[in-house]
């Protein structure tokens, strides 16, 4: 193993290195503000090492149970790669406080805190370091799965920097980074001129040696560390409103085509009348996880779906009724940040909509929603 920039010259030019340097500082900054924010404690992150590995080559080391974070970087050149944050999932649990006594419901729920916290973490990164880029460099966090790098790694055929460190504090968590030569080519060319040239940091006494060094090499958190989320994960914007990654756009939508006269595309329809919903006492029950009971979630609840030719959609006009797939009376979809968590049935709360959950989605369950 070898130092971070020792590896990142040997796959770019000194200047680029010299680049991705300072931006991994400077990130590592970042994103240490937002898990100090998130779980209460800024970690350090210790032991790092790198190497330069081609992808077939690492296959073994992720046979144990796994999360894989993908971590998507676009610019404003349409340019995008994708690295990959690992973290054994066991440890990662017992991390972030989402342990559960079925092994299912302890991934599915790990999945969603990392989500959430990573999601906070992207999210700093991009506004305090990457936002700089005048190449509109942005990262942002894709679906979140389990145990699924091998696989990946072996559709991967550029070379990588595998970079490995320790985030540590009251607890540990080993995390890995599987960073392909174009994700870093993308990021070097973009931050150039974004970041202050890697000048070494002021000496610190002997006792905080190792502090020093670590914060020499935080580039692996920089990445992508944690940003949105996802139960608990999530968000950047759009799809980088949750996890998945993209920029929004503030220019106007073009007016939609002048309707065309109730174009009935279904069954006659009347107004749904629902049951108000009765006051619950408070369960009184806290998770343990209250560190991350600040964070926002984006709540929606799906009422059902459709497919319509282009000729159906600009035929819509007031009257119009588009019949969905859903029976009256069944449950509806509780998602949160994009996933689908629970289902529910629709009730009035005083004047307003509300749903009450009557079931919650175990992992691998909503596959049937997409099937």
């Amino acid at each position: 193993m070898s130092e971070p920039q020792e590896v990142l010259s040997q796959l770019l030019s000194p200047p680029q290195a010299a680049t991705l340097d300072a931006t991994g500082r400077e990130s590592w900054d970042s994103a240490s503000a937002a898990l100090k924010a998130a779980l209460g404690s800024a970690p350090l992150f210790s032991e790092v090492a790198a190497s330069l590995v081609m992808p077939d080559e690492i296959t073994a080391r992720f046979g144990d149970p796994h999360i894989t974070v993908p971590l998507e970087l676009s610019t404003d050149q349409d340019q995008t790669g994708t690295a990959y944050l690992v973290l054994p999932t066991t440890i990662a649990a017992v991390y972030l406080d989402s342990q559960a006594d079925n092994p299912e419901d302890e991934e599915q729920q790990t999945i969603v805190i990392s989500s959430t916290v990573l999601g906070q973490v992207i999210q700093a990164m991009n506004t305090q370091v990457f936002g700089r880029s005048a190449s509109g460099l942005v990262v942002a966090i894709d679906d979140i799965s389990a145990n699924t790098m091998p696989e990946t790694l072996k559709g991967m055929d550029d070379p990588c920097m595998l970079l490995t460190g320790t985030l540590a504090g009251a607890k540990i968590l080993p995390v890995s980074l599987v960073l392909p030569g174009t994700f870093l080519d993308i990021m070097a060319t973009a931050m150039d001129g974004a970041v202050g040239a890697a000048s070494p940091a002021p000496a610190a006494p002997a006792s905080a040696a190792p502090v020093e060094e670590t914060a020499a090499f935080s580039f692996e958190l920089t990445q992508e560390d944690l940003e949105a989320a996802e139960l608990l994960e999530v968000e950047p914007e759009p799809v980088l409103a949750t996890i998945g990654g993209g920029r929004s756009s503030s220019a106007p939508l073009p007016p939609p085509p002048p309707p065309r006269g109730p174009t009935p595309i279904g069954p006659a329809a009347s107004r749904a009348r629902f049951a108000p919903l009765p006051e619950q006492e408070p369960s009184g029950v806290r998770s343990g996880i209250d560190l991350l009971a600040g964070l926002q979630m984006n709540v929606s609840v799906e009422l059902g779906r459709t497919e319509l030719t282009v000729s159906e959609v600009l035929g819509l006009g007031p009257g119009s009724v588009i019949e969905l797939d859903r029976l009256a009376g069944e449950p509806v979809d509780i998602l949160v940040n994009d996933r689908l968590i629970a289902r529910g049935e629709v009730v009035v709360v005083d004047e307003n909509f509300g749903v009450r959950v009557v079931e919650v989605i175990r992992r691998g369950q909503d596959e049937e929603r997409t099937g």
